[in-house]
């Protein structure tokens, strides 16, 4: 079975009302895998597989939300091997800009901009292996949410803020459908939000499978001095979080180091590319239980919580360079250096859904889909979602696991056809490993194989495998009569 065969099998519960669709869906999938940096009609072969996709997009029943739950039971079965899983969630901007006649935009970020977001739930293991979606959600935002006076007076579930609290549930029931597994929820700033806080608290006082959380602090936060203030009542003295946290005994230090990157800031306005040096950095680590005063919610009394606060503040910075800082936010219960380590390992470990995005924008090329309507669009992303798991597994799992056989996920005209090419006759031979394997894709990628360069990315993988859907074609035709 080939890689590209082998991920249909992701789409093996599709329910689309129809056979000949759902095999349709899982031939559709592995043409994208084949040429993800192709259009979705140039990765097809031939005008029959073309017109079959285009009917597959059209179909009502082919929808983001029917791959997604396919997708899911994929995911759930890796999910339930592990002891621990991150569920990461963000957002990021689909720009659709340039498509004037695209029906269904929305305002972006920036003026003038237009387009869609995607809310992803990204899961991988302790280890960072990617297990793939567990949710998406592509909306467009409504011209008037940049209006404070107006967003105010809205429920939560009023807000684009509700997609946090969404992906929290939706973590909460991936840990029920995943018992024995301990799911943690994470998010950067913004999702920040105090009612994530409230249903973490009522589902564990009701007795439901709860997924633990961290978030990135967004809000210095105001806070009850003492916990006996809580239990006489929900008001009471309050301070603010980050100085009372300030204010806390070191429990530790970390140190680690950062490479020199470049990075967008946006000064007075104006995003601006800066440059971030690499250096060796120094933290100290607090971490402290408080009580958090419920924010004013016009019509709606919200509880008081209690949660953990992990800070970690670099020491002595270089003159000119911005300090790393963090403080976390989280339900796990932090009372040792150990614990709070744990925490800012499990938030380092969100940069893994920005790859993701990053794959799927820029090696699957999402916002250049030139469909007009926002229907064919949606189950699109979705695919490749799927398309760019795949990519990212394949990379991290010849990093995790080098010395497996190739085989165990390649077939043989892939492997023997791309040993041939770049070793010769004498290179089929002796089957490679799964980490020579992901080179030698690699390295028709672009990637040289120097010893400073590291092991491959997912970009280089994926123009690879381009190449490699040729090679195994040729092999095919040709292969076996080669000596």
């Amino acid at each position: 079975m080939t890689i590209t065969k082998s991920i249909a099998e992701e789409l093996a519960s599709i329910e689309l009302g129809d056979e000949r669709l759902n095999r349709r869906a899982g031939q559709v999938l592995a043409r994208l895998l084949e040429s993800p940096l192709a259009s979705p009609t140039a990765a097809m072969h031939g005008w029959a597989e073309t017109l079959g996709a285009y009917r597959l997009l059209d179909h009502p029943e082919c929808t983001l939300e029917a791959i997604l739950r396919a997708h899911q039971q994929s995911v759930l079965a890796r999910v339930r091997t592990q002891p621990r899983v991150l569920l990461i969630q963000d957002t990021t901007e689909l720009d659709y800009t340039s498509k004037k006649k695209q029906t269904g935009r929305g305002p972006l970020a920036e003026k003038g901009r237009q387009g869609y977001f995607l809310h992803t739930q990204w899961a991988v293991n302790e280890d960072r292996v990617p297990l793939g979606s567990w949710g998406w959600q592509v909306h467009a935002r409504d011209p008037e949410v940049g209006i404070a006076s107006k967003r105010k007076s809205k429920r939560i579930e009023q807000k684009e803020s509700y997609r946090w609290l969404e992906g929290y549930r939706q973590a909460c029931s991936l840990s029920e459908q995943a018992p024995g597994v301990e799911v943690i929820s994470c998010a950067d700033r913004e999702g920040d939000v105090y009612e994530v806080f409230v249903e973490w608290q009522q589902r564990q006082q009701d007795g439901l499978p709860t997924a633990e959380w961290l978030i990135r602090c967004n809000q210095n936060r105001a806070i009850l001095q003492d916990d006996t203030a809580l239990a006489r009542s929900a008001m009471g003295k309050a301070g603010l979080l980050i100085e009372q946290v300030q204010q806390t005994p070191v429990v530790g230090g970390a140190w680690f180091e950062v490479r020199t990157r470049e990075q967008n800031k946006k000064l007075k306005g104006i995003r601006r590319r800066t440059i971030r040096e690499g250096r060796r950095v120094r933290q100290e680590i607090r971490a402290q239980r408080v009580s958090l005063r419920p924010p004013d919610r016009r019509g709606h009394k919200l509880p008081t919580v209690s949660i953990w606060v992990v800070m970690a503040t670099e020491v002595d910075p270089p003159s000119g360079q911005e300090p790393i800082d963090w403080t976390i936010l989280t339900s796990k219960p932090v009372e040792n250096l150990e614990q709070a380590l744990d925490v800012i390992q499990w938030y380092l470990a969100r940069w893994e859904i920005e790859v993701f995005h990053r794959v799927l924008k820029s090696g699957c090329k999402i916002e250049e889909l030139q469909f007009k309507d926002v229907t064919r669009i949606k189950p699109l992303v979705a695919l490749y979602a799927i398309v760019a798991w795949r990519i990212l597994y394949l990379t991290k799992l010849g990093r995790e696991c080098p010395d497996l056989p190739c085989d165990v996920v390649f077939a043989e005209e892939e492997w023997k056809s791309i040993c041939l090419i770049r070793r010769g006759p004498q290179g089929i031979v002796k089957k490679p490993s799964l980490q020579e394997m992901i080179l030698l894709i690699a390295s028709f990628g672009g990637h040289i194989g120097r010893r400073s360069d590291g092991p491959p990315g997912p970009e280089a993988m994926w123009r690879g495998m381009q190449c490699l859907r040729c090679f195994a074609l040729a092999w095919q035709m040709f292969g076996k009569n080669t000596s």
